[in-house]
C-alpha cells in the first residue's frame, strides 16, 4: 500500500474518532477494523496514536496558525486532514514538513471543498515557519 492511501485511511479514521469524540484512549484497532495496510500499518497506527494522545497540542498548533478559524469552527474533513499533517510534522521522523503539507493539500483537493486546499495550505505554511 502506498503512503497516499495510508494517509487517506488515517484521515478517514481520524474523522471517525473526532465524530465519536473518542480521542481519550481510542481503540485504534477497532477503528482500523482489520484493514490491511501492508508496510504502512505501523505508520498509520503510530500517527493516529500520537495525534490522539496529543490532541490538545495538535489543536493548539493549528489554532495558533489559523486566524479567526479555530478548530471548533473548521469543517471536520479539513480538520482531519490538517491534524494528519501536523501529526506527521510533530511526531514522525522521516516525513519532511514540505511533504506533509503537500500531501495534505492533495488530500484537501480530493476530499474537501473548493477552498479547502488553500485554507489548509495557509495554516500549515504558517506552522512551518
Amino acid at each position: 500500500m502506498a503512503r497516499k492511501e495510508a494517509r487517506e485511511f488515517a484521515m478517514q479514521t481520524l474523522f471517525q474518532i473526532d465524530v465519536h469524540k473518542d480521542f481519550d484512549n481510542p481503540d485504534i484497532e477497532k477503528y482500523m477494523n482489520g484493514k490491511k495496510l501492508g508496510n504502512q500499518q505501523e505508520y498509520v497506527k503510530t500517527l493516529l496514536t500520537e495525534i490522539c494522545a496529543n490532541i490538545a497540542l495538535v489543536d493548539e498548533k493549528i489554532n495558533s496558525c489559523s486566524e479567526n478559524w479555530p478548530t471548533s469552527r473548521m469543517a471536520k474533513t479539513d480538520l482531519a486532514i490538517t491534524r494528519i499533517a501536523v501529526g506527521e510534522i510533530l511526531f514522525l521522523e522521516g516525513v519532511p514538513a514540505a511533504v506533509a503539507i503537500n500531501e495534505a493539500v492533495n488530500l484537501a483537493k480530493d476530499y474537501g471543498t473548493d477552498t479547502s486546499a488553500g485554507f489548509i495550505n495557509a495554516i500549515l505554511g504558517k506552522m512551518e515557519k
